[in-house]
């Protein structure tokens, strides 16, 4: 792992101890890389109806955007799976609308680590210029 990517991973691990996943179990820490050089990390946060669940991919771009900042450079995933599992497609749709191609990183709680581009796991994403923006 490069020194960013290690510190993505250190903040995902931390902020995944506090995800709040009652039902599923399913504990997911993220962490942002932005353009500017900065961090952002976030957990996900299950409703009991699981309609209102907040992703950890989401809520780290969230902190990211309440921050000032929008463009995403790199990407970490952590889940408690034994293997390295990638964004679900609607985080997908999320980092494309925040990224010009950023790195996404899956990991597990080893270490055990997956990449890609944004590109490449969601190749057609729905952005403004889509809509005329």
């Amino acid at each position: 792992m490069t020194k960013i990517e290690q510190k993505l991973f250190e903040m995902a691990k931390a902020v995944q101890k506090n995800a709040y996943a009652p039902i599923s179990k399913y504990q997911v820490g993220t962490a942002v890389y932005t353009k500017k050089g900065n961090f952002y990390a976030g957990c996900n946060v299950e409703g009991v109806t699981m309609n209102n669940t907040t992703h950890a991919e989401m809520n780290a771009i969230d902190t990211m955007v309440a921050a000032g900042e929008k463009e995403i450079t790199k990407i970490l995933v952590l889940t408690n799976s034994s293997t390295p599992v990638f964004p679900c497609a609607l985080c997908r749709q999320k980092i494309a609308e925040f990224s010009h191609n950023a790195q996404v990183i899956a990991t597990t709680p080893k270490g055990k680590l997956k990449s890609s581009t944004i590109e490449s796991l969601y190749p057609h994403p729905f952005l403004l210029k889509n809509i005329g923006k």
